[in-house]
């Protein structure tokens, strides 16, 4: 079976690297079939392509009235014979798929949910004792973006726990803090680039993530689960297929994320004006009821530290049982087969 795959770069795909289902060709001619990520190569080649958001086909990222503007051309592009299988990571993504796809029959018939993978070295090699968290609380905040990822939202809360005189200490990294931003008390900047080994190394040092996200991400998901590191994250698009409320973390109800249906390319036409729009609601307190369930979820798992404990055990249970590499590849394996 031969197979071309194109280079990957995303947390979400980086398991073909690590753990491929077969031997792939990095040679387009020496395949007949070939699986890509969020391309369509013009090709006659048989075709599997794997996306998160659909409209990330179109070619562009950041011009959301753009995007919206092409997909009927995308619709017209996908339906077409050489493109066999289309794989999405959850039954989220595939519904919002079909959403902006007019629930075109033939798609649908294409699409396959095929869960992501777990890098089974970092879950083999994680630290399997954290401090209890009976003591000084250890947060952690991973993000590129500031305000995409909630970064202001993260101040906040930490703005509140200092009221509420909770010892914890709270590691935010973030290249993207905007100069002369009023840093709350005990919380640390990391404001340049980490090594992998330095991130899982937070990931094994935290309690727990925080991630007020209302961008997107994919990445901090995948690695919270791999670290065994529970997560409290906003719900945004498509992560509750992911993170499962109460059992892996806590999943907090945002009123304020990039895939809107009724605000996507049209509130927002870009990301410069999605920026603007989050930063406007922010500052006139559309977050602080979320704020506040931020808070109550933290000060549950330090008023409930067995609940925090079988947390944990929950996250390397269902790491193995729906995130195992072995799992992604069996069913891989009967796609191609199917080619």
């Amino acid at each position: 079976m031969s197979i071309y795959i194109n280079k990957i770069k995303h947390k979400l795909w980086e398991s073909y690297i690590y753990n491929p289902p077969l031997k792939y060709s990095y040679f387009k001619f020496c395949a007949k079939s070939e699986h890509t990520f969020n391309k369509i190569n013009e090709n006659n080649k048989k075709k599997i392509i794997e996306f998160e958001q659909i409209l990330l086909m179109t070619g562009d990222s950041f011009d959301y009235e753009l995007m919206l503007s092409k997909k009927n051309n995308l619709i017209d592009r996908l339906a077409q014979q050489d493109i066999k299988y289309l794989i999405t990571p959850t039954n989220k993504s595939k519904i919002d798929a079909l959403y902006y796809l007019k629930n075109n029959s033939i798609i649908e018939k294409k699409i396959r949910v095929v869960n992501p993978s777990i890098n089974l070295m970092r879950f083999k090699n994680r630290l399997n004792k954290k401090n209890t968290i009976k003591e000084k609380l250890n947060l952690l905040f991973i993000g590129q973006r500031f305000y995409g990822k909630g970064g202001p939202i993260c101040f906040e809360i930490a703005n509140e726990l200092n009221k509420r005189k909770i010892n914890f200490k709270f590691k935010f990294v973030s290249r993207d803090v905007p100069d002369g931003y009023d840093i709350p008390e005990n919380v640390e900047i990391i404001n340049y680039k980490i090594s992998e080994d330095k991130k899982y190394e937070l990931y094994n040092w935290a309690h727990l993530f925080l991630f007020p996200v209302v961008q997107d991400s994919f990445g901090v998901y995948l690695e919270c689960i791999e670290s065994c590191t529970p997560i409290i994250s906003t719900n945004i698009f498509d992560k509750s297929d992911i993170i499962i409320d109460n059992e892996m973390g806590r999943m907090i109800e945002t009123p304020f994320q990039l895939y809107d249906y009724t605000k996507f390319g049209t509130k927002w036409k870009n990301w410069v004006e999605f920026n603007k729009c989050f930063i406007s609601e922010f500052n006139r307190g559309l977050f602080n009821d979320m704020i506040v369930n931020f808070i109550k979820a933290i000060e549950y798992y330090l008023t409930y530290p067995e609940m925090y404990e079988k947390v944990i055990n929950n996250i390397e249970r269902i790491a193995i049982e729906k995130f195992h590499p072995q799992k992604r590849n069996n069913t891989l394996l009967s796609i191609y087969k199917n080619l």
